[in-house]
């Protein structure tokens, strides 16, 4: 990642979170430590952040509550036409009058594009899915209430008794923090309550990873293999990082990157 590509990722998480640590930074942005605090007294000296013990402090913080995890308006920009040839190959799975779920993310929120010409029941936590649904196609669109994380742009509710509980999908799309041998993994147990959640609601589990996230491992589980479906990655996902899932009896796309993909990126 380039030094300008660093400063622009840390000046958006900042403004997000009003502080961040520098283990924050390491988990997000795969750079040293040594780098990473190089980058923040630069920002420093420049008045764009505020040096602190331990990170960087934005110049008018707001605080509030965050979710661990790459914010929706980082993640956004990684990894854009790895993420939308998976949601292209997603979109191939779904079957005219289908209900399905979509949970919340930038690689899920990839798959709102191929859904425009479709007549689905969908639910989702996720108010940019809903919202690029609502202007672009005639899907019927149900969200669940809940408290909005700003950050991830979802839509997250402690209670059993909401909308999900009354919702079937014949299929569920999922993105993930990681995916190996353990299952699916994420880095919040918010997002991991919610997710048990939608996987009550139905039989078919389709995870949406690009290749980075077979690399990722967090310490929470939110489920073991066995409830997978359908695993879709990019081309740069390595023989052997596939192996253990079609192992398991998952079946495995793997999706590959058009001209067309890596144009979208510099749309």
């Amino acid at each position: 990642m380039l030094e300008r590509e660093r400063h622009s990722l840390i000046l958006k998480l900042v403004e997000e979170r009003s502080i961040v640590s520098v283990g924050d930074l390491l988990d997000l942005l795969g750079a040293s430590e040594a780098t990473i605090r190089r980058d923040i007294n630069t920002l420093a000296e420049r008045g764009e952040v505020k040096r602190i013990r331990g990170g960087a402090e934005a110049v008018r913080p707001r605080h509030q509550p965050h979710l661990v995890g790459m914010p929706f308006s980082l993640s956004q920009d990684i990894s854009v036409p790895q993420k939308r040839a998976i949601a292209r190959a997603a979109a191939e799975l779904i079957t005219a009058g289908e209900s399905i779920i979509i949970n919340g993310g930038t690689t899920t929120f990839a798959l709102v594009e191929f859904l425009a010409d479709h007549d689905l029941d969908i639910l989702t936590n996720s108010f940019p899915i809903a919202a690029k649904l609502l202007a672009t196609s005639r899907n019927r669109i149900t969200l669940p209430g809940g408290t909005i994380f700003r950050e991830q742009n979802i839509v997250l509710s402690p209670f059993d008794n909401d909308t999900i509980e009354n919702f079937w999908g014949n299929k569920l799309f999922t993105g993930c923090y990681g995916l190996n041998r353990f299952g699916i993994m994420e880095a919040d147990p918010l997002i991991v309550q919610a997710q048990t959640k939608l996987l009550k609601r139905t039989e078919d589990v389709i995870v949406m990873a690009d290749s980075s996230k077979l690399r990722q491992k967090s310490a929470m589980i939110v489920t073991g293999l066995e409830r997978i479906s359908t695993i879709i990655t990019d081309d740069g996902a390595k023989p052997e990082e596939l192996d253990v899932f079609k192992a398991a009896g998952i079946k495995v796309i793997v999706a590959s990157v058009t001209e067309d993909d890596e144009l979208q990126k510099l749309a």
